[in-house]
């Protein structure tokens, strides 16, 4: 589906395929990196593990219940051609509780992103919602439905390898910078040496088996 805004340049290709249910099959091809892959049945986006499951080899999805005969499954996987796109799309499922208005994703978000929210599988437009950047925050007017699903998928542009994780950051490390505000939780393992830049407030729980510098 298109994005609003200027598109960003990835280096990936995409794989889309359209099926037709019989009532009975449940496997459907598509190839794709990791779970970068969108399901749709009938137009609405489903939700992994729930609706369907993925193969590790990134070549098909296996629906939970066949879709009926005359469905509509439309797929659309991605498929990373080199380091530069690492990372750049990740999505994020929550769960609504009754009256739930603030949903907060472990993702940090900044004005560079391109982000889709989907509700139910529905797309929702901009106008829908409240996005607040310095906490990471979708808001509605309204509060929503106890067992909701709310999906977003994010496009983020930038330099991006094993080695480089943090989004915007340049290859060439003339600078880096954290964020002032850390809303994750954050694990360093007994392998990793990890710096923090402040000052800096920390909303989550950082567990250190490493290195932990903060300076």
């Amino acid at each position: 589906m298109p994005y609003i805004g200027n598109q960003i340049a990835l280096e990936d290709t995409q794989d889309r395929k359209a099926y037709t249910g019989d009532g009975s099959r449940t496997v459907f091809g598509i190839t794709f990196s990791d779970n970068l892959v969108q399901v749709y049945q009938n137009g609405i986006l489903l939700k992994e593990t729930n609706d369907y499951t993925l193969d590790s080899g990134g070549t098909f999805v296996t629906f939970v219940v066949a879709p009926e005969a005359g469905d509509s499954i439309d797929l659309i996987g991605t498929t990373e051609i080199t380091d530069l796109a690492r990372n750049s799309f990740s999505k994020e499922n929550m769960t609504a509780t009754s009256g739930q208005q603030h949903f907060t994703m472990t993702s940090n978000i900044t004005g560079s992103d391109r982000l889709s929210v989907f509700l139910n599988g529905i797309r929702l437009h901009e106008s829908d919602y409240v996005l607040t950047h310095s906490n990471n925050t979708i808001t509605f007017s309204s509060g929503r439905v106890a067992g909701d699903i709310l999906t977003t998928e994010i496009m983020s542009p930038g330099f991006r390898s094993p080695l480089h994780n943090q989004k915007n950051e340049k290859a060439t490390h003339t600078a880096f910078a954290s964020p002032s505000t850390l809303n994750t939780d954050v694990f360093v393992p007994s392998d990793e040496n990890v710096m923090l830049v402040g000052p800096i407030t920390v909303n989550g729980d950082i567990t250190v088996d490493g290195t932990l510098t903060v300076v």
